[in-house]
């Protein structure tokens, strides 16, 4: 019985920390999961919170920011969905995004190599900020990502759209 008895403050920082005992996906910080890896976490804390978000407001934002995020580690679909989820924010409420989001959420498209889905987010935003210095780094970066790659379906996908 020692054991278990040393062993609970532990477990109940477990529960804690993966949404139980009474956290509810408002307690949970989703940059924070998805900063130590915590896709799928992250993912079910946000798609708890998304019905009850202000739509519009800063909250909501970096909701789908940080949603975007974590899908991005989950392959072809989820990266698309991530493109969908901010890329349909960026439409509804594009008073709220700046350069900078777009940097981040294709960073986090090219940090798991879906090259293609961070394309057509790249591409969004170098149309919306043609002559943006982070929307210019952006193109630079994905481009030097999608060489090394070798990835010859986004070096033809950004090659059609006129950036090689």
């Amino acid at each position: 019985m020692r054991l278990s008895t040393a062993l609970l403050p532990f477990s109940l920082l477990t529960l804690v920390a993966c949404g139980g005992g009474g956290a509810g996906a408002a307690d949970v910080d989703l940059a924070e999961l998805v900063q130590t890896g915590k896709f799928d976490a992250a993912i079910e804390a946000a798609e708890a919170r998304l019905p009850g978000v202000e739509k519009g407001s800063e909250e909501h934002k970096d909701l789908i920011i940080n949603y975007a995020a974590a899908l991005s580690e989950g392959g072809e679909d989820s990266a698309a969905k991530a493109r969908d989820q901010f890329l349909g924010f960026a439409k509804d409420h594009g008073d709220l995004v700046s350069p900078k989001d777009f940097k981040y959420v294709v960073s986090q498209l090219r940090t798991h190599d879906q090259y293609l889905v961070a394309i057509d987010v790249m591409d969004a935003g170098k149309k919306r900020w043609p002559d943006d210095e982070t929307m210019d780094q952006i193109v630079a970066a994905l481009k030097q990502d999608i060489l090394s790659s070798g990835d010859e379906a986004a070096a033809s996908k950004m090659k059609g759209l006129g950036y090689m």
